[in-house]
Formats: C-alpha cells, sequence, structure tokens
C-alpha cells in the first residue's frame, strides 16, 4: 500500500500521531469507531488507530477485508466491502478507512455517511500525516472558500498557454475537505486541504491545456509536454498532445465509460504546508497524491464521477488534474491566478 516501517514497535511511535489526528475529528469516549483494512494495508496502521480511538475512550476494533479478487482484479482501485462489512460500519459513530484503494465514490460510500457514521481516509506515510495534521487554519480557508462558492453562476479558467474553459455551476453545492470528518455525515481525507463544486455536466465549452509541470492523476505524475483536452457539451471529446495524452486516452478507452470523459469537479488547493513538488520526491512510496492536490493556490479539476459532491455523473471513473499555471474565475472575478490569490477573502 505504503512504504511499510521496518517493524512492528513503530506502532508506538505512531499512535501519538493518530490520536491527534483522531481528536482533531471529535472523536471522543463512548463513540464505536471502526477502523476499514485490507489485506494490503499497512499493517501497523490498523492496531495504531484502534490504541488511538481507545486512548481516546472510544470502543474501537479492526476489520480487515481481504483484497485479491475483491478489488484487485477490478480495475478501479476501490475497496469493495463484503455486505455484512457495510452493515456495521452503519452502526458506527466513526470509520477509519486505512484500505489500500478507499471507498470514495461508491454506493456503499454514501450508504454509510447516510446514516450520519463519520468517515476519515488516512492513507499516506505517518510523517506526512504528522506534517500536515488537520488544523483550524485549513478548516476556516476551506469554509470560506464555500461561501465564496455561493451564488456562483459560472466558472472559468485560464491560462497564458491557451487554456479557455467556461461552464455553468447552476444550483450545485460547494464542498471541501479540510483533513477532518468533524460533523456527523462528513467524509474527510487527512492531509487534504481544498474548495470545490460539481458543475452541470453539459454545459461545459471550451480548451483545457496542461502545461509542463502540472499534474495528471491517476498516473501520479508531472506532465512533460503540452497536452490538450477539448470540451463540447460537457464532453472531453479529442485529447492532443505527446506521450501523456496518449496515456490518458487509453486508459479513458480501457477503464473508463461516456461518463469519465465528463467534467466532475473544479476548486482550488488551500493547504499553505503543501508542497507542489513532493511527488518527484516521494513518488516512491505514493506519499504524494494528497498533498499535490490540495496545494495551496494551485487549481484542481477533475472528470468522471461526482455524485457524492452533488453531482449527477455515475461514471466508473474519477481523474484528478492539479494545474499550477492557471487562472480561475467566478462570475468574472477572479480568485487564484498562478497559485496566487487574488480574492484575499478566501487566501
Amino acid at each position: 500500500m505504503i512504504r511499510l516501517p521496518i517493524s512492528h514497535d513503530s506502532t508506538a511511535d505512531i499512535i501519538p500521531i493518530f490520536r491527534e489526528g483522531l481528536k482533531q475529528s471529535r472523536v471522543r469516549a463512548g463513540e464505536k469507531v471502526v477502523v476499514y483494512a485490507d489485506s494490503f494495508t499497512n499493517p501497523v496502521y490498523a492496531p495504531a488507530f484502534v490504541a488511538a480511538a481507545r486512548d481516546l475512550g472510544a470502543e474501537a476494533f479492526a476489520i480487515t477485508q481481504p483484497l485479491i479478487n475483491a478489488d484487485a482484479t477490478s480495475k478501479i482501485g476501490r475497496a469493495n466491502p463484503q455486505p455484512l462489512i457495510i452493515e456495521v460500519m452503519k452502526q458506527a459513530d466513526f470509520v477509519v478507512d486505512v484500505s489500500t484503494g478507499g471507498m470514495l465514490y461508491s454506493n456503499d460510500h454514501e450508504a454509510i455517511l447516510a446514516t450520519g457514521t463519520r468517515i476519515l481516509r488516512a492513507r499516506e506515510p505517518e510523517d506526512v500525516l504528522l506534517r500536515l495534521m488537520p488544523s483550524q487554519t485549513v478548516k476556516d480557508r476551506a469554509e470560506r472558500g464555500v461561501a465564496r462558492y455561493k451564488d456562483v453562476r459560472q466558472v472559468r479558467i485560464t491560462s497564458r498557454d491557451g487554456t479557455d474553459l467556461v461552464m455553468q455551476k447552476g444550483e450545485r453545492p460547494a464542498s471541501n475537505q479540510y483533513g477532518m470528518a468533524d460533523t456527523a455525515g462528513r467524509w474527510d481525507h487527512w492531509g487534504t486541504g481544498l474548495v470545490c463544486t460539481t458543475v452541470e455536466e453539459d454545459t461545459v465549452e471550451g480548451l483545457l491545456v496542461f502545461s509542463p509541470g502540472d499534474i495528471l492523476f491517476p498516473f501520479e505524475r508531472y506532465v512533460t509536454e503540452p497536452l490538450k483536452i477539448h470540451f463540447e457539451k460537457g464532453m472531453a471529446h479529442r485529447i492532443e498532445g505527446g506521450r501523456e495524452a496518449v496515456m490518458l486516452e487509453g486508459f479513458l478507452n480501457d477503464r473508463g465509460d461516456d461518463g469519465a470523459r465528463r467534467l466532475s469537479h473544479i476548486g482550488w488547493g488551500v493547504e499553505d504546508r503543501g508542497s507542489w513538488d513532493t511527488l518527484s520526491v516521494r513518488g516512491w512510496d505514493n506519499a504524494g497524491g494528497v498533498e499535490a492536490r490540495s496545494c495551496y493556490g494551485n487549481v484542481l479539476l477533475a472528470i468522471g464521477e461526482n455524485r457524492d459532491l452533488g453531482g449527477k455523473n455515475p461514471s466508473r471513473l474519477h481523474i484528478d488534474m492539479a494545474f499550477r499555471s492557471t487562472r480561475l474565475e467566478l462570475d468574472g472575478e477572479a480568485i487564484v491566478d498562478c497559485c496566487k490569490f487574488i480574492d484575499q477573502s478566501v487566501a
């Protein structure tokens, strides 16, 4: 899953880190906590989270899902909890998801949240979790971003390299992540700090251009040459460029569906402790994906599934894309430009 420790002795080192993270998500005495793992999960994470939750007075235990033939053959990379496990999680107050692929963008995930259960995703190495410990500062920034999206009708992004993409937000809600699952029915991912909204899927028109150094997920690699995606009536009809364009086209054809080519969400990062180059220095242990998505002032865009964010696209794929040389405007007013906040009310 992620870089593994040398021995189980490291469990003792990470319990205090996990305890503080759970405190930020308001895990408290008397709550029922389930740690959901699979057979490829870092072996110290589940017991350390159980111990941390017990230290806070919660009733806690771990459930391990076999991965092979349940998830590894699906090509999607999401967890596939068995029905009994789902029912157990519905009865919990709080779930820590340390599974390899995670449950996000699945019907089971939404059904669990609908019962009021809070879910915190945690998969990054312990030093990343410590450095990006959930903070009130990031939460405040994320909440101000959601408020800024209120009553906005149109979102536009542009860049010096040719991006000019316009879409209508309509009545779609905005959402955020700040690393805390601190309210009933909330999902969050420890280490994340971002604001986003879905848009009316068929209104997206224009050209999206990746500049060298922008990031294309799920490959978790920096684009090395210009890549262009042409949107018409909400669909990514044509992809042009070099090897990254070939990889993206092949990925969509092999694993995707029509919905995978529709814009999912758009917004910006609010994590000032995040480092853009993290994928280049921490790619060996998969440590940088969440951090790179959340970098302060970046523009984050995705195509594919978005029902969990209030959209209407049930695609089986979700692909994030992060841009550092892009300008984002709401109803003609600039929010960020090349990773710098123009609107100081959300900075």
